[in-house]
């Protein structure tokens, strides 16, 4: 059973059991929405899925399943599975390993080290860019939607779109060739990380493909990523 608890005004914690099958958390997910709608709109939640592995597929699953009807502003996706955890990371979203696991004590000083240096919170998009449209932020940008041509969006941090990226992206644009672009679909001419800018032609083998995009060896890599 699915567990909704309140931790204090306005924030709540949804710890999904892992030996819950795939059909009942999302049965669980109904019965929450239909029994706890009051509770979960327009608050803060933090997603324990405890040693639960998963895909990108499942996430954008629950993120329309649950997430988006309920109203409610994730803040924290607890999962003690490495993979897991990067995948969501890599979509731009806040992890913790939760109480499963510990964090290497590298990477939390990495992190402290990342808040040093001005990066913020991530931004989550529910909707379309269209011609015109702009979005900056000095953090993780995740779009939940198409990023239309004409469209731009530049993060200081990492860049996703769950959904046709053919307009013009800039992740790391505070200079920072660390960053990595992520696309369902990847339809743009050109993608800007830190200070490297990657031209893809449409007759690529990527085209029209989900794709992650990185900066290695100062070389602009593209390489599949798994099917959303």
């Amino acid at each position: 059973m699915i567990q909704l608890k309140g931790r204090q005004a306005g924030s709540l914690k949804c710890v999904v059991p892992a030996d819950m099958s795939e059909r009942q958390m999302f049965e669980g997910f109904s019965s929450l929405l239909s029994t706890g709608s009051h509770l979960l709109a327009g608050s803060e939640i933090e997603i324990d899925l405890q040693t639960r592995r998963f895909s990108p597929a499942l996430l954008l699953k629950i993120w329309k399943t649950f997430i988006e009807p309920s109203g409610c502003a994730v803040t924290l996706w607890s999962v003690s599975d490495p993979q897991s955890r990067e995948y969501l990371e890599r979509m731009g979203f806040r992890t913790s390993a939760g109480e499963y696991t510990a964090e290497r004590p590298e990477k939390k000083e990495a992190r402290r080290e990342e808040a040093g240096d001005g990066i913020y919170p991530g931004f989550v998009y529910f909707g379309t860019l269209r011609g015109g449209q702009n979005i900056g932020h000095a953090g993780d940008v995740v779009i939940i939607g198409n990023v239309n041509q004409g469209a731009e969006v530049t993060a200081k941090g990492n860049v996703t779109v769950i959904g046709r990226l053919n307009g013009l992206v800039h992740a790391g644009c505070g200079g920072s060739d660390e960053m990595t672009v992520v696309t369902r679909s990847l339809e743009a001419g050109q993608v800007r990380i830190g200070t490297k800018v990657g031209i893809i032609d449409r007759d690529s083998l990527f085209w029209g493909k989900p794709v992650t995009i990185r900066i290695l060896e100062n070389e602009v890599l593209v390489a599949p990523w798994p099917v959303l």
